[in-house]
């Protein structure tokens, strides 16, 4: 019941998903596509960002020279040398860590509760996160940030289970 007995990808016209139980795998398929496309965006929020987080939470080098200058100017003024990319080094290790440990324990949770829960799990608490890491004032919770935030990289086992 509900199994694929066929594959017909040349069919003619739009015939994926009419009715519910037409077509649950492709359902399915495009289900965790989304999912994982949402997890993936709020992944990899961070990365493009940093230069202008660096700047907002305080971590450059040459700090009191960046906040004399212009607003529109602040980034480009941002010298990032020993302890700036140590902050920002440090981050990027958290932001990998978690992201590693989820993906250890993913199978049992997807066993336990199925890919459908699991997926919402994760987006749920990625939701979360990323919507506090807006909150982030200095390098401390830079990497607290970073490294919850990793755990949305393991949508990836989920979908690899779908």
């Amino acid at each position: 019941q509900n199994k694929s007995t066929e594959f017909n990808p040349f069919k003619g016209g739009l015939h994926c998903g009419k009715r519910v139980r037409t077509n649950p795998h492709m359902r399915a398929f495009w289900a965790a596509t989304l999912a994982f496309c949402l997890a993936f965006v709020g992944w990899f929020a961070f990365a493009p960002l940093l230069s202008v987080v660096r700047v907002d939470i305080g971590i450059c080098d040459n700090q009191a020279a960046v906040d004399l200058l212009p607003e529109n100017e602040k980034v480009k003024g941002c010298v990032c040398k020993k302890s700036c990319k140590a902050a920002i080094g440090n981050a990027n290790l958290a932001a990998v860590s978690f992201d590693v440990f989820t993906r250890f324990i993913m199978g049992s949770v997807i066993e336990y509760f199925g890919p459908r829960l699991t997926d919402c799990m994760l987006l749920t608490w990625g939701t979360i996160v990323v919507s506090a890491s807006a909150a982030v004032t200095d390098e401390t919770g830079l990497m607290i940030a970073r490294f919850f935030v990793s755990a949305l990289g393991s949508t990836f086992v989920v979908n690899q289970f779908w």
